[in-house]
Order: structure tokens, then sequence, then C-alpha cells
């Protein structure tokens, strides 16, 4: 697969190449949110006391729908995000693998879902991504690791400083809205694009290809919204990621797709997926009559060794035991573990550095 037009744009800690290919708008289909608003198809609790993991999607129209791993949808008895990518063949019943993302609720908002125009953070969505590669070979099964997907949504809401009533993935979105759009604001999706790459500093977090341009176009914000719940709580890095290496990065990854090691699979809905891992990546490509719908990669490594800032200016870990704390807190209920950090051999200079300065504010001012 080719990737032509390449375009880069970057903000602060993030970085984006828009490409197109050469398996551009060969298949027609429409996106769940065109779907659902001209009242097309409908998602649904299996049964009245429902499934966690699974939902039910009705197309009830002519046109093939395409829904995206990572799609978060809202309703029914609790908020769910998509396992994986599904083709739904035009007037067909598919029961869609999902997970939950607000643990604190299950009692019906209302019957049905709707879309949200955020997609899950691409390292929850690569750890899913993770377990559920490992499931189809040893289940046969989309499922992903339920206890793993909330404690992603914890840790999220440690990072962003906000919890919800009901652990809802949703409501830290919703509450660093504002925040996220300022972040994304500088990017704008190109015309005739159907791919983009993703950086948070010089690593690539994600890759996606979607067979139409319209459908890229629809997703380029929701994608960048979950980049930047990632990236905005980093510090800008020293080095930033320059134009040639995110696009001599893109291009590599795509003239080395050939070679990676796939396993075949049936998909939920029509089509079929291809699952791939490498040292670095997951991720798969759904087809339907030999043409590519949707191409994800995902990179399956934290930044980790960091420390995040959350919007109050407290400095918070991003690894250890303690991850997802702040150092205030850590240091309250375990100085001797801040200590250690200051002087253990295989943390980074410049994250010690930051502890430390951390640890003498919160000293000094006394705020612990």
């Amino acid at each position: 697969m080719n990737a032509e037009k390449l375009k880069f744009s970057s903000y602060k800690s993030m970085s984006v190449v828009q490409f197109r290919t050469d398996q551009i708008n060969t298949f027609g289909y429409i996106s769940l949110s065109e779907a659902l608003k001209k009242k097309y198809a409908e998602i649904k609790e299996v049964s009245e006391a429902g499934s966690v993991n699974n939902l039910v999607f009705v197309n009830k129209s002519d046109e093939f729908i395409f829904l995206s791993d990572g799609d978060i949808l809202s309703g029914a008895k609790q908020n769910r995000v998509l396992n994986t990518s599904v083709l739904a063949a035009p007037r067909s019943t598919v029961t869609i693998p999902v997970s939950c993302v607000e643990a604190g609720r299950w009692r019906y908002n209302k019957t049905d879902f709707t879309d949200s125009e955020y997609s899950a953070p691409a390292y929850m969505r690569s750890s899913k991504a993770k377990t559920v590669k490992n499931n189809l070979l040893l289940q046969k099964s989309f499922s992903a690791n339920q206890s793993e997907v909330w404690e992603d949504v914890r840790s999220y809401e440690n990072s962003m400083g906000f919890f919800s009533k009901t652990s809802n993935l949703s409501d830290v979105y919703e509450n660093r809205k504002g925040d996220i759009n300022d972040f994304i604001k500088s990017f704008k999706p190109e015309p005739e694009m159907n791919g983009m790459a993703v950086f948070i500093h010089n690593r690539l977090l994600n890759l996606e290809i979607f067979n139409r341009e319209n459908i890229f176009s629809e997703y380029f914000s929701k994608l960048l919204r979950s980049a930047a719940f990632e990236a905005m709580n980093l510090k800008d890095a020293e080095n930033k990621l320059t134009e040639a290496e995110a696009l001599y990065k893109t291009n590599d990854f795509m003239d080395n797709i050939s070679n990676l090691k796939f396993d075949i699979h049936k998909g939920v809905g029509a089509g079929e997926e291809r699952r791939f891992e490498s040292k670095d990546m997951t991720g798969f490509e759904l087809s339907y009559d030999e043409k590519m719908i949707h191409f994800v990669a995902l990179n399956l490594k934290k930044d980790e060794n960091r420390i995040l800032t959350d919007r109050n200016g407290r400095k918070i870990l991003n690894f250890g035991k303690f991850k997802g704390r702040t150092i205030r807190e850590i240091y309250r209920h375990d100085p001797e573990y801040i200590k250690w950090l200051c002087f253990e051999s295989r943390i980074d200079a410049d994250v010690k550095k930051e502890i430390y300065e951390e640890m003498l504010v919160v000293m000094d001012r006394n705020t612990i």
C-alpha cells in the first residue's frame, strides 16, 4: 500500500501526516453517524436484561454501514466502546462486541444508543486490540479484557484530574472538551485524503486508513480528540519531530505493511479481518470483496517513565505502582517511594529532576 500526497502539520507534542492511498473510494458504504441520523439503523441491548459485552446492531437500509473500532456508543444501560470495526451488510442484524466504559451505571437512561464525537483514547484501543487478537486465536471471540478497560478509564480520570460519578469516559472527555478542541484546532482534514499517521513527540501513536475520503474526513477530528487525550498533558519535547522525519516514518511503515504477519478471521459483520502484532504495534485490516475498508495500527508502548501535568499544574506519575496519582498524594502516603525514585538508576534523569523539584515545592509550601 502506497502513501501519496503526504501533508504534515504539528502542534506542541502532536504531529499529523495526512496521505492518500491507491485504494480510495473503491467501495460504497456510509458511516454509523450518517446511518443513525437518517434512521437507517439502531443499536440496542441484546435483551431487556442486557449483556455488558454485546449489543445488537440493526441495519434497516439498503446501504452497507461502517462502525469503527473505538467508537463510543452512549445510552441504554451503560456506555460502551466498540472492540473492532464492523461492516454491516444491507438489511442485516449483527451482534457487535463491545466493552463497558461506564462502570458505575447499569440501568436504562434510554432504550437505544447514539454515537459520540469521541473515539476511545489510542492506548486504550491498543491494549484492547492486543487482547482481542489473543482471544480470536484462543476462543474465536472478539472479546477484550473488561477489567483492563475499566482500569484504563480510572487512569484517564486520574491524569485528567476529573472523576465521573459513574466512571464514564465520555464525562472525562466532556470535562476537558474546551482544552481538547483548543489542542486540535490547528489540524484540518485535507481534501482527497483517506489516511493519517499521528505522532506524539517522535513516536507513531496510531495510523488509520479508510476506504472513503468522506469517512476519513468525518473521523479525522474524532481520532485527533483521542490523540489529544494522550498528548495534551505531556511536556513539549526538546527535539521536536521534523516534517522530514514524520514523512519518512509514515512512508517506512506503509512500505512495510506487506511484510507484517497477519492472522485471518471472519469479520463481525461482512468481510474478513487480518490482524497483526509486531514489537511496537498492533492492529488489523477489515476488507470486503478484496477491498480495504479500514486499516488500523496502534502503538503498544505508552510513554512510560514520564511525568504528566494535570490542568491544575500538579505532577502525575505515568508509571509504577502509583501510576496515575499525583506526586503530592504519593509523597503524603509513601514519602520513601518518592525518595527512592529520585535515586533509582533505571529512571530517566529528566524524570528524576521533575520528581525532585515537585517534592521540594510540596515541602516548601506545606501543601501535603
